[in-house]
C-alpha cells in the first residue's frame, strides 16, 4: 500500500491563501532574462516554467550565498539531478559557512558525501521529493525559490523574498522530514 501526500507548494499555499492568486509571471528565457536584483525587486513572483529557467535562477542564489558568505539549502528530485551538479556543489559548499542538500536519496549509501559543512537529508517517500527549492539568507532573513515537478518538464512555484514565507517553507521540511534547518 503506498501513501500518499498533499502537494508541498499546496501546504504553503493552504498558510498565505493570496500566493496563489498573484497572476502568473513568464519568467522563459525568451520573455525575461532578470538579474538577481529585479527578482528581488519583484518580491513575489509565481511562475510555470521548465527546467532551464529554475536552473538559471538556481545559479544566481547559488552565487548570492558565495558572494555573502551565507547558508544555502537545494533540494533535487533525485540522485541523478544532484550528480549532475555536483562537481558545481562541492565548490560551492567550500566556499560558504552552511549548506542543507535535500534529496529523494532512497540509498542512503548512495547519498552524496560533501564538507563537513553541509548536511545532507533524503527526501524518499515525502511530499518534497517533487520540489525544486534552493533558498539563501538575505539581509531581511531567508529568500528564493520554491516550485514543484508537475511532469513533462513544468514546474510550477514562485521567487519570493518574504522571510516569513520561506521560513514557513522551512518550517514545513523541518517538520516533514525531523530535521532542523535552521537560516539564524
Amino acid at each position: 500500500m503506498s501513501q500518499t501526500y498533499n502537494s508541498f507548494l499546496a501546504e504553503i499555499y493552504s498558510e498565505f491563501p493570496a500566493l496563489s492568486e498573484v497572476k502568473q509571471t513568464d519568467v522563459t528565457d525568451h520573455n525575461i532574462l532578470w538579474t538577481l536584483e529585479e527578482w528581488m525587486d519583484a518580491g513575489h513572483v509565481r511562475y510555470t516554467t521548465s527546467r532551464k529557467e529554475l536552473y538559471r535562477i538556481s545559479i544566481l542564489l547559488e552565487n548570492y550565498a558565495i558572494k555573502h558568505n551565507v547558508p544555502l539549502l537545494a533540494s533535487f528530485e533525485n540522485e541523478k539531478r544532484f550528480k549532475y551538479v555536483e562537481d558545481r556543489y562541492v565548490e560551492i559548499l567550500e566556499k560558504i559557512p552552511k549548506a542543507w542538500i535535500i534529496g529523494n536519496f532512497n540509498n542512503p549509501f548512495l547519498q552524496p558525501q560533501p564538507p563537513k559543512v553541509a548536511e545532507v537529508i533524503s527526501c524518499d517517500g515525502t511530499n518534497i521529493q517533487d520540489m525544486w527549492i534552493v533558498v539563501t539568507k538575505g539581509p531581511n532573513g531567508p529568500f528564493g525559490l520554491i516550485a514543484e515537478d508537475m511532469g513533462e518538464g513544468k514546474f510550477s512555484g514562485f521567487f519570493s523574498i518574504s522571510p516569513q514565507v520561506i521560513q514557513k517553507a522551512i518550517d514545513k521540511i523541518n517538520e516533514n522530514l525531523r530535521v532542523k534547518i535552521n537560516f539564524s
